[in-house]
């Protein structure tokens, strides 16, 4: 997926409209467009200050990006008002009693946004397919999605696009089910002890992001890098890296983020 021999793979946790901080973490990891391969996670746009800028930078970098909540909400709307139809991709939150509303923000989205610029967005899949075992052999092959992945879900093609872009826990008493509440236990808890009991050949370990209250969380199977931007904590990194000897080597980077939350104090104000 690097661009060249000498690339990385950077992977981006939820960007939400920050732009200022998206170009300031591209910096602060030393971003080589010709060689290095970006991977955002979802929910790049949405809530923050400007949205089209994000998406112009990563459109003009190439970035590889994963459908998350916001943009899967975005793309049912458009489709609607354009009277166009998409694939459908879970936009139904059972939390939400339905239908998730679409924001503010996002409708400013919709009438600013280029056909390209929707076209990009409606290009993220649910699930990337990293074709490098960057953790290392015994972490098994890599994926990325917005929000996660069920344990008991061997095949990526079988996992319900509701999960990959809503899951937060798994409700007892045999953990089998989705929850896009924090009324279960945590999914990447299973899913990591779960993962242990595989041969390594079997295992698989997760990029995701989406989960802003609990943050920044890495695990052995599973890392999660949305670390708060728009709430003014910080926008993480993943930085994955030949290591000269055949392997790879990764690490994080993060910047620090203005408030962009309104209801937060501290709330910088931007342009949309």
């Amino acid at each position: 997926m690097p661009a060249s021999a000498d690339g990385r793979l950077i992977f981006i946790g939820d960007i939400h409209g920050c732009n200022v901080e998206f170009a300031q973490l591209l910096d602060a990891v030393g971003f080589i467009p010709s060689q290095d391969k970006l991977i955002l996670l979802g929910d790049f746009i949405s809530k923050g200050p400007d949205s089209i800028a994000v998406l112009e930078m990563a459109m003009k970098y190439n970035a590889a990006c994963i459908r998350g909540n916001h943009e899967n909400t975005l793309l049912r709307r458009y489709a609607e008002k354009h009277g166009q139809n998409i694939l459908d991709s879970g936009d139904y939150d059972p939390s939400a009693g339905g239908f998730v509303h679409i924001m503010a923000d996002e409708k400013k989205i919709i009438k600013k946004a280029t056909p390209e610029q929707i076209e990009y967005i409606d290009s993220c899949p649910l699930i990337l397919r990293i074709p490098e075992q960057i953790f290392g052999p015994n972490c098994g092959d890599v994926s990325a999605c917005h929000a996660g992945l069920m344990w008991n879900v061997p095949a990526l093609e079988d996992q319900d696009p509701a999960v990959l872009l809503y899951i937060r826990t798994v409700l007892p008493p045999d953990n089998s089910t989705a929850s896009p509440t924090r009324d279960g236990i945590f999914w990447n808890e299973v899913w990591n002890d779960y993962q242990e009991t595989l041969p390594p050949s079997q295992r698989r370990t997760v990029l995701y992001g989406h989960d802003a209250k609990t943050g920044l969380v890495i695990k052995k199977y599973s890392k999660g890098l949305d670390s708060r931007c728009y709430k003014g904590d910080y926008l993480t990194a993943l930085v994955a890296k030949r290591d000269g000897l055949g392997g790879w080597a990764n690490e994080l980077v993060s910047v620090k983020c203005e408030v962009h939350d309104p209801k937060l104090p501290g709330y910088v104000d931007g342009k949309f």
